[in-house]
């Protein structure tokens, strides 16, 4: 498909959308063509995804039973986020536990793969989280520190983009 504006016009349009969720659509005149549907799902960042909820829950004290009372979710939502990241989550759950969590939904969205990848090092930090943790009962003074480096991480990420 040829198209007749120049790339730098595209360029500031998008710009200017900043960091919407917004479809491109197809310029006057043009037939629509079918998009391949999106490679394999980002399960390394669903790994540091199902990693952050189950260290957050546990740094609080709570059971899976606890944070889906809290959140308004399923406990099986809970576990099956913190266990199975091949399994995709409900993007509704994401949101609710971003809430509980008081982090922004958005970063969230994108490391249980709902979103398209958008934050760059995102993932390279996700996998750094998620291969610092170690599954014990209680948190250590590493995964404490994993986990409060990865919540100042997602918030100062999702502070640029807004």
């Amino acid at each position: 498909m040829k198209l007749d504006r120049p790339k730098d016009w595209y360029e500031r349009r998008i710009a200017l959308e900043g960091d919407l969720e917004v479809g491109a659509g197809v310029p006057p005149g043009y037939q629509a063509q079918a998009v391949a549907a999106p490679a394999a799902k980002p399960v390394e960042t669903r790994i540091a995804f199902g990693t952050f909820v189950e260290l957050w829950r546990r740094s609080r004290g709570w059971d899976a039973v606890k944070l889906a009372e809290e959140a308004g979710v399923s406990p099986e939502e809970v576990l099956e986020i913190e266990r199975y990241p091949q399994s995709e989550p409900e993007p509704s759950a994401v949101y609710k536990l971003a809430q509980v969590f008081k982090v922004p939904a958005k970063i969230l969205l994108e490391l249980a793969g709902l979103v398209a990848p958008r934050t760059p090092n995102l993932r390279q930090a996700a996998v750094r989280f998620a291969a610092r943790s170690e599954s014990v009962a209680a948190l250590n003074d590493r995964e404490r520190a994993a986990l409060e480096a990865f919540v100042a991480a997602i918030t100062e990420t999702a502070g640029t983009h807004e």
